[in-house]
């Protein structure tokens, strides 16, 4: 039997523009009915961790950077990349020291706890703790991640010269216990560089013809072939449309790309990412997932990690939006965490405030009840008053001029 490795929660503290502490977990936090646990994944005893998290806010309110440094973690955790191979390169700064605590679960019942704090000046590792625990039923959920009282099994200060010899300061040790437990881990999807480029990428040979139809139904076929030649694995494109004879042919997908609308280019992008992560069982990252699309299309792209007929595998999506609406289609209060920047950046989980659960979630977002989720009255206020005198100036110049 496979031994799996989990993403449970990410812990982030130091981080300049950041509260003191910032957590983002994908373990419920509310009671589970086991009658309605479409979108969750049973962990063990009465442990479940959301197969969908969202993060809403408005503009500068860190969702980006959440999700970069999330990402990037992850990537140096689980994917053996070292620190500057991944968004921790373009997100860290002004010479501090973040510290991450990564919580993860092997379904051999074993729950770590890796603390790493990364030199931002230098992009390097500057201390790593590695904590295990036994999964044990008879814990509360509560103290599902309280490691105080757990021994310590790894410490970078106190390696073996063999060990340390091999060990890159960018590189995490935790790979050492991966290979130590032959432990699967999940595939980390970066869907965060569509946001706002319309890039293409395709593993398949051909896109399925239903994503071309349900994107744009006058598409008869796009497909991409490629060369077998080792030294020039190049593709080459084939586009057709309902008819017309011509199929339109090139090896740069700028070409392509020109005749196809941008909602059907990164469609047809993020659906190949979609399915790859629900085939393997991983964790895909989307900034903005209504970016380019209409509504109906994204929340399709959403629901497919809420069916279980689809998500066998309990893939994870974690996406950012700016669509309050979203948050009406989500199956529990813990699967959303709202952004904000008061003086610095932060999440509150929805799960944890009082709000009345009868309220649409979108209507407290809207309104502002969690208080940072709305432009500032004042500041719309001024704005408006500023448009108004810039349109009233340039009027009484063109008058002037006239005069």
């Amino acid at each position: 039997m496979t031994n799996k490795l989990r993403f449970l929660s990410l812990d982030i503290s130091g981080y300049p523009l950041f509260e003191k502490n910032l957590e983002l977990s994908l373990l419920t936090e509310s009671r589970v009915s086991k009658s309605h646990t479409e979108s969750l994944m049973h962990l063990y005893g009465s442990n479940y961790t959301n197969n969908i998290t969202t993060i809403v806010g408005k503009n500068a309110t860190g969702k980006t950077t959440i999700l970069k440094l999330m990402m990037g973690i992850l990537s140096v955790v689980f994917n053996n990349k070292s620190v500057s191979e991944t968004r921790l390169k373009e997100t860290l700064f002004d010479n501090s020291k973040v510290k991450f605590d990564v919580y993860l679960y092997g379904s051999d019942r074993l729950i770590y706890k890796d603390e790493i704090v990364i030199d931002s000046n230098k992009l390097e590792i500057e201390t790593e703790r590695i904590y295990r625990k036994k999964a044990l039923v008879s814990e509360s959920k509560k103290n599902l991640l309280n490691f105080s009282k757990t021994n310590l099994i790894m410490d970078r200060d106190n390696l073996s010269s063999e060990v340390a010899a091999v060990l890159a300061p960018d590189d995490s040790m935790f790979r050492t216990i991966i290979k130590g437990n032959s432990y699967e881990i999940p595939l980390i999807t970066d869907n965060t560089i569509f946001t706002n480029t319309n890039l293409f990428i395709s593993d398949l040979g051909a896109v399925p013809s239903e994503i071309l139809q349900y994107l744009d139904p006058s598409i008869e076929y796009l497909k991409i072939e490629r060369t077998n030649d080792l030294n020039n694995n190049q593709a080459f494109y084939r586009l057709k449309f309902k008819n017309r004879d011509e199929e339109i042919t090139d090896r740069n997908f700028a070409t392509i790309e020109y005749y196809l609308s941008s909602g059907t280019a990164k469609g047809i992008s993020l659906y190949t990412q979609i399915l790859s992560t629900l085939k393997r069982g991983g964790i895909i990252f989307v900034d903005e997932i209504e970016n380019h699309f209409n509504h109906a299309i994204a929340r399709t792209f959403i629901n497919y990690f809420k069916d279980p007929a689809i998500n066998v595998n309990n893939a994870k999506l974690v996406f950012t939006t700016h669509y309050s609406e979203f948050l009406d289609d989500m199956n529990r209060n813990d699967q959303i965490y709202i952004a904000r920047r008061l003086n610095k950046v932060s999440l509150i989980r929805y799960s944890s405030t009082n709000i009345r659960n009868d309220l649409m979630r979108s209507e407290v977002f809207v309104s502002d009840s969690i208080h940072g989720t709305t432009p500032e009255y004042g500041a719309y206020l001024s704005l408006k008053k500023a448009t108004i005198k810039s349109v009233t100036d340039f009027n009484k110049e063109g008058a002037h001029l006239n005069g």
